[in-house]
């Protein structure tokens, strides 16, 4: 009796233990017998705490961030659209130029086997001679932009006069030099375009105007200040094809891409590095034809082992200094007195771009005077300019004032 009665006892006690292993199990899983098991509330705690502080460690994801190598053109500026650094017109104006710009790379890669080397038989209005690619390019540019019905002027190096576009909204005011450079073409060397986009403006005529005073009107329109500049950039022809760009918010680098046909962002936010390499650029041939204290200038940076650069076409001496610093010098001498680059298609949008890469572009006899200020007195006006790295620059600034002192001592 007793060993049945021990037997019934421990078949009782076995299940119940069973179920409590079953029950311990079903904590682990969460559930027991289908409902949801509470957690301690310190687990929970601790589990809201770091998944608090994981998420302060990961920065936040920038939906408009740029990545180099895979956003476009296109992209960038549907992105500078969203952030309101541009307006539908303009971003139409800057692809319409990008695509002038892939024209003229691929006429000037070609240009031996084309026959576009060699000149035009023609000058423009600043006294160049014009290659036969100036003008080529010259059409295409207008015509691009003419397409657009952005933009109500187009300015350009090989125009008399600024030419007349009927647009239907933007009214901006283009203006370009289509091939800078253009001496070097038939040595396959380096060469670009520049562009600058200026505030929108009306050409505002009465109907009593005779056709002079309404040109006369028109011209004044066009007579704008780098200040007003809303976009500037220049697309290099080189080893590849590059643009740098600015809408006023930093400089941005596209190369472009022949597989697909896109310019590739390739330089993001670019800096002017400061005060970058010893590297000095100029016409060093007219060396003999610049002020005194000019000479001594450039006497100093030799003594100080500086490396001497320079490649005759305002794009590839510029662009180099953007990208390795230094300074390019572009004084007026004895034949230009008043410097040889245009103010409102050369030297305001260069002028531009290296202040919105924290560089800067001067001009006057000091070197003190910022080329953005000056209000043109004619399209085809040239300006002198001093440009580079904040330091080098400002170094020149220093040196020009002692020499003066110097000067004034010994009188």
């Amino acid at each position: 009796a007793k060993t049945s009665s021990a037997m019934a006892s421990s078949s009782a006690v076995a299940p119940a233990a069973r179920r409590v292993v079953a029950s311990t199990r079903g904590l682990h899983r969460g559930r027991i017998r289908g409902e949801t098991t509470k957690r301690p509330a310190r687990a929970v705690h601790r589990r809201r705490v770091a998944a608090a502080a994981s998420s302060k460690s990961k920065p936040t994801t920038d939906p408009l961030a740029l990545t180099v190598g895979k956003d476009t053109l296109e992209t960038f500026l549907f992105k500078q659209q969203a952030r309101d650094n541009v307006d539908v017109d303009l971003s139409i104006i800057i692809n319409s130029i990008a695509v002038a710009c892939k024209k003229i790379s691929s006429l000037v890669a070609t240009a031996p086997i084309r026959g576009l080397t060699g000149m035009a038989g023609s000058s423009n209005e600043s006294g160049d001679e014009q290659k036969k690619l100036d003008v080529i390019s010259n059409d295409i540019f207008c015509e691009c932009i003419k397409d657009t019905a952005r933009s109500a002027i187009v300015v350009t190096e090989e125009e008399d006069v600024p030419v007349a576009s009927e647009a239907i909204s933007g009214d901006y005011i283009v203006t370009f030099d289509p091939i800078d450079g253009s001496s070097n073409i038939d040595a396959a060397v380096t060469t670009g375009s520049i562009f600058g986009i200026y505030s929108p403006g009306e050409c505002e005529v009465s109907l009593d105007d005779t056709p002079e005073e309404a040109m006369d009107k028109c011209l004044v329109n066009t007579r704008k200040s780098g200040e007003e500049l809303v976009c500037a950039g220049y697309v290099m022809y080189s080893s590849s094809t590059v643009a740098m760009i600015s809408v006023g918010h930093g400089v941005y680098g596209f190369t472009l891409d022949w597989t697909t046909g896109d310019f590739v962002l390739s330089h993001d936010d670019v800096k002017l590095p400061n005060p970058g390499q010893k590297i000095y650029s100029g016409n060093q041939g007219n060396v003999e034809k610049w002020a005194p204290e000019l000479r001594k200038y450039v006497d100093k940076l030799q003594e100080e082992n500086y490396s001497y650069r320079y490649i005759g076409a305002l794009v590839g001496d510029f662009h180099r200094t953007l990208l390795y610093g230094g300074i390019w010098l572009y004084p007026p001498d004895a034949s230009a007195p008043e410097g040889k680059a245009r103010l409102l298609y050369e030297v305001a949008p260069m002028g531009f771009l290296a202040e919105q890469a924290g560089g800067l572009a001067m001009w006057g006899e000091m070197a003190d005077k910022r080329v953005m200020e000056v209000v043109p007195q004619h399209i085809h006006q040239r300006s002198p300019m001093f440009c580079g790295s904040k330091d080098m620059v400002e170094g020149l600034q220093k040196f020009l004032v002692e020499e003066k002192a110097r000067a004034t001592v010994k009188a």
